[in-house]
């Protein structure tokens, strides 16, 4: 039983809730990002999105509460932050999931960025967080499904200039 990051700019949807919580054999779901949070449209609508898996929409202060009180030998438990910043936030926070693994990070008009993988855009910014979450000894695999090949994603952010 673990705690498992996943960072996707979409949260919940039907790819987390199918493939990668039966992935993990995760049983709960927490959104944990302040934005998000403060949202009460999204603290409805992403728990309905988790297809009755019981779901926190937490600010990260609240998450790492909330996961400080929970046993990971007990329980899988599903961790998505929104972006780079977020997930180095819920780290420094005393997070320590079993894997971190990036789903989705659509680009941000107005800012920018580099398209390092298809589905994964990433500021100079995020470039840093990724850094500092892999600095911590944690391998960051950008994939959309658990059966994609577990790239290294600190490797492709120098690859592509951005560290």
């Amino acid at each position: 039983m673990a705690f498992f990051l996943h960072i996707d700019n979409r949260l919940i949807h039907g790819q987390v809730t199918v493939t990668w919580c039966s992935y993990y054999g995760a049983k709960r779901i927490i959104v944990a990002d302040d934005k998000v949070a403060a949202d009460p449209i999204q603290r409805i609508v992403l728990p309905q999105a988790a297809r009755g898996l019981p779901t926190s929409v937490v600010t990260i202060a609240d998450g790492l509460k909330l996961l400080s009180s929970m046993d990971p030998a007990h329980e899988n438990v599903l961790i998505i932050a929104r972006n780079a910043q977020g997930a180095l936030a819920l780290m420094e926070g005393g997070l320590k999931p079993k894997s971190i693994n990036v789903g989705n990070q659509a680009p941000v008009q107005g800012t920018k960025y580099v398209m390092v993988l298809p589905w994964i855009a990433v500021t100079r910014e995020d470039a840093e967080a990724f850094k500092a979450i892999g600095d911590m000894g944690y391998k960051i695999t950008p994939q959309r499904s658990g059966s994609d090949r577990a790239l290294d994603l600190v490797e492709l952010l120098r690859k592509k200039g951005l560290l």
